[in-house]
């Protein structure tokens, strides 16, 4: 999955690329974990920046210790 092609590509396709949400790949930009551009109202990520060979992993995303929405008031989020 790691191809050239297009420099930069909308925020849905660099979610589908990265087998994530489009609010995650906002996240990172505001990280400046990926780069991108905002053009006509509407952000998009540089495709070299997305590094297609190491995608996160769901433990990039959800603290350690916390099971990501469990509900019981644990304070993990």
């Amino acid at each position: 999955m790691c191809e050239a092609g297009t420099k930069f590509v909308p925020i849905a396709e660099a979610a589908l690329l990265l087998e994530t949400t489009e609010m995650r790949i906002l996240m990172m930009l505001k990280k400046n974990e990926l780069q991108g551009k905002m053009e006509d109202e509407a952000w998009f990520v540089d495709r070299s920046s997305l590094q297609l060979c190491s995608k996160p992993k769901a433990s990039d995303i959800i603290k350690p210790g916390c099971g990501g929405g469990c509900g019981t008031g644990c304070g993990g989020h």
